[in-house]
Formats: structure tokens, sequence, C-alpha cells
């Protein structure tokens, strides 16, 4: 990647798939304004004070100075959440993280109040496989835990393996910068005695906390015993479930459990909480939880550490200890995030501002070669080859497409033509008219086999501009790592992406401009759109 690049802004409608869009003009992508007038409880924030504390020291970690404005009494958060994933995983991982910043420098500004960003570790997750692949340049790397077989939430992982894994992804085209303080982190988490989010916490805070972002994991005693009154509701009957019963949140993106309570066990990992067979009490797995019509809060506050939340519950598990102004979201998330209002106002909780994250492509030398841009799409292999070898053939005159046109009047014509002579000529025009369509489509694989061929080394440029953006019909931003996309210029990329903020819509960027200088970016996009 050159050391000279410009990111562009769009606006998010120029994204080649729809995308959540909320309210309209300078909030666009948001689903409500962010309200700052509200307090955070001082009890929550405190404990969450303490744990961040006491996660950073274990680490030897020195917390980011952001986390003094957490003492002021007008101090909110804008919070964003992610299962923990290898090396940083995709980078709509760093999309996500970069627009929390973003954002809470933006408000911040505006509102004269100090806002910090928070990243709520979601290290309960169970399933690794979901955070086990990273590409590299070439190809993708998997790592695959001690114990495969058995759902122990990500952030429990041992690092057994991680540094074999490590070395091949970084030879994978990551610069040598970046993988030498990745390699120190582990190292260093190795040495602790730490587990996968030991190891997340030390990246994320090389990556983010100089930028204010505080990483705090939630999996922690204190603050699931402030969550024991959501843990027994659900136990009750009266949690998520009841919320929802009888509206059309019930038939939203995520699947509303009876429960939605995992529990954690050493032998068993994770488990849904499902009723018995005698529809009395509870079970995970084997484990029988409790005794029917036991006193339950009591029950989940001696057994919190052992709860954990589902993916509707844990909204609102984030929500009663952060009180977010802003929460940044996926395109997934915002949509299984909009089932829940009912279920935050049955708890007495606020529903936060949502905020749509932004999106990013990097667009390589070899697909700006061919011309692509996002107006174009996400095009899959055969769509693509179809794509340029329509492009160069458009070089010769009007183009295989208006050829084709001309063909298919011509038929039609001679259908009208045959029919006014007599009907018993139907059948052979409609004959003639398959046996032209079957010779173009002959033709044209012939061409373009031609043209593959006496263009070989364009041919191959322009396949491997297809694979930048596109992998097993993933996009990108959805597979690409972030630092392998910026070859040493993540640093720069992330000072760009933080200096827009002045305007707080969601926005899109794209860097296409390989050979133009770095520099703040230029800004596209418009407050109507």
């Amino acid at each position: 990647m050159s050391a000279k690049s410009v990111w562009h802004v769009h606006p998010r409608t120029a994204w080649p798939v729809d995308l959540p869009g909320g309210l309209e003009g300078t909030w666009d992508g948001w689903s409500a304004k962010p309200d700052l007038q509200t307090t955070w409880d001082a009890s929550n924030k405190e404990a969450v004070m303490r744990v961040l504390d006491a996660q950073y020291t274990a680490s030897g970690l020195t917390l980011p100075e952001s986390v003094r404005s957490l003492t002021h009494p007008d101090c909110r958060a804008v919070t964003v959440g992610h299962q923990l994933v290898l090396a940083g995983g995709p980078a709509f991982f760093h999309h996500k993280i970069l627009t929390a910043i973003r954002v809470a420098r933006g408000l911040s500004r505006t509102s004269g109040q100090p806002v910090v960003p928070v990243f709520w570790m979601a290290s309960e997750d169970h399933d690794w496989k979901e955070m086990a692949t990273v590409h590299g340049a070439t190809q993708a790397h998997d790592w695959v835990p001690a114990h495969p077989d058995v759902p122990h939430p990500v952030g429990d992982l041992e690092l057994k393996g991680v540094e074999e894994w490590l070395h091949a992804w970084m030879a994978d085209g990551l610069d040598s910068v970046t993988a030498g303080h990745m390699q120190a982190d582990l190292e260093e988490a190795v040495a602790a005695d730490e587990t996968m989010s030991g190891l997340m916490r030390r990246w994320l805070h090389r990556w983010y906390g100089a930028e204010g972002l505080l990483v705090l994991d939630p999996q922690d005693a204190q603050l699931k015993a402030l969550g024991a009154s959501l843990w027994a509701k659900e136990f009750e009957g009266d949690g998520v479930h009841a919320a929802l019963r009888g509206s059309v949140a019930m038939d939203g993106p995520a699947h509303v459990r009876e429960n939605n309570v995992f529990w954690i066990d050493e032998v068993q990992g994770r488990k849904g909480v499902i009723r018995t067979e005698e529809d009395e009490g509870w079970r995970a797995g084997d484990i029988t939880l409790g005794e029917a019509r036991e006193e339950w809060r009591s029950w989940a506050s001696a057994n919190a550490m052992s709860c954990s939340p589902g993916v509707l519950l844990r909204p609102l598990y984030q929500e009663m200890l952060l009180q977010s102004a802003v929460v940044i979201l996926g395109p997934g998330e915002w949509r299984y995030w909009q089932q829940l209002p009912q279920a935050f106002a049955h708890h007495g909780l606020t529903f936060p501002a949502l905020r749509l994250r932004d999106h990013g492509v990097v667009v390589s030398p070899e697909a700006h070669a061919c011309g692509w841009t996002l107006s174009e799409g996400w095009l899959h292999n055969e769509a693509w080859d179809r794509w340029v070898l329509d492009k160069w053939m458009s070089e010769w005159g009007e183009g295989a497409q208006r050829h084709e046109e001309v063909l298919v009047q011509w038929n039609r014509n001679l259908q009208a033509w045959a029919s006014d002579i007599s009907p018993e000529l139907k059948g052979p025009a409609g004959a003639l008219e398959a046996a032209t369509a079957k010779a173009w489509k002959q033709w044209m694989a012939k061409m373009r086999k031609h043209l593959k061929g006496s263009r070989a080394q364009a041919w191959a440029s322009a396949r491997r501009g297809c694979e930048s953006l596109m992998r097993s019909g993933v996009p990108q931003d959805r597979w690409a790592n972030w630092h392998v996309l910026a070859q040493g210029q993540a640093e720069a990329w992330k000072a760009q992406w933080l200096s827009k903020t002045d305007a707080l819509e969601t926005v899109v960027w794209v860097l296409e401009d390989l050979n133009g200088p770095i520099e703040g970016p230029e800004d596209n996009s418009s407050p109507s759109n």
C-alpha cells in the first residue's frame, strides 16, 4: 500500500446494499438524537470504574486518560461492543471502534460535557469459530482452541497454539512494525497467564488506548452481581420473553428464548437454559438449576458469575451498567436491538440512541484500474468477469450489449413478420430465435475467452481486483483484516477517520486514490442525504 492515499467520504446511501437509515439529514444513520441530559447512575458508574481499574492493573496496563472523565457527574458513554476476534478480525471490527471514538469526540465537542468511548468486550460468546479465522493477503488462517468441542466462552480460551497461528498469519502480508507489536503483546499475555480476553485487551489498548477507548470485560463478579435482577426475572418468567410476548418483536431476526440466560460451567462450557422435562424448573445441559418456585433473586445473586446473557439480554445488561448516550451497531445488530424497546421499558431501563457504524472499503490498484466504484456494487466472480470483459469489448464501438439488443429486436421483428405471413411459421421462427440466442452465447463465450488469452496480464490483474473486493461472496469489510489492508498505514488511516467530527451522520469511507497525498478526508457527503 502506498504511503500516499486519500480517504473519500460519501453518504450512507452510497453503500452497495441497503443500510438502516433511521433519522434524516445531519442525523442520518441514527435511531434518535442522543439524550445527554440523563445522568449515569453514580453507583453503577463507580462499579464500572473499579472494574476497569482492576482489569487494567491486573494486565499491567495504564488506563487511558479518558478514565478521568468518568469522575465528572455529567460524563456519558458511547458504547461499542463486539465478540473477541483474533488479530482484530475483519475490517468492520475497526470501523465500529473508529465510529465510536469519532462520535464520542463529536458529541463532547458540541455538548461541552465529557463523552467517552467504551468497548464492551463480549467475552462470553461461545462460538469460537466466529472469531478464529483471519485473512492475510493471500489466504485465510484458522486457529483451533485446545478443547474445540466444549463451548467455553471465547474470553476464557487458553492461548495455546496462538503463537504458531500468529506467525503464519503475520507472514502473509502484515507489516513488520505491527507484527512486532502484536507478537510482544502476545508474549506478555502468555507470561501473565492470561486467556483470550487478556490478549484482546492488550491489542485494543495498543491500537486505540491513546484515543481514549476504555475496554471493559463484563464477565466480572461485581458487574454480574449488579445484573442479578435481570437473571432472576428470566427464571421467574418475567424477562425478555414476557415483555415481548404477543408483539411483532417476537418475529424479529433474533430468536426470543423463553429464558435468555446461558449457564457457564467449567465442564460443559456455556449452555442455554431451558425448561426441565417436568416443566417445573430449569436446566442447562445436564445441570438442574435451582428448585421449582425458589426465590430466584437470592439464587441469581449467589450464582451471578455463572449466569451469562444471551443475545437479547446482553443489551439490557450492558445498558443497566453503562446507560449509554449512544450505542454503535452494525446493520445486523441494529435490527435485533430494534426488537428490544419494550423489554427495556419492562425492566425500567432507558433505551439508548442507536448509531449505525460507518462503513469503509479499500479499492486496490487493480480494482481501481478496472474502473470499479461503489456504484458497480459487490460483484461475484462471474458477474465481475462479465463486467470486465464487456468493458473491454466496448472499446470496439457500441459494445456487446448494444449488439445483443439489435439481435433481440431482429428476432422480435422476424416473429411478427412470420405471424403476418402464416401461423404455421411461428414454430420455425421460434426455433430460429432459439438458435440465434444460443449462437450469440457461444460467440460471446469465445470472444471473452479470446480477450482473456490476448490480455493475460491485464486479466490476471483484473482477477486480483475482484479478489481484493470479494472473497467467497463476502464483501471486503467482512473478511479483510484492517492492518493487512493498511500495510503499515493504520495510524494515518485512523487519523483520517477521526478527523471528521463536525458532522456525526453515518458515512461511507472509500480509499480510491492510491497515488494522492495523505491529507484530511475529502467530503462528498451532504446533510440532506
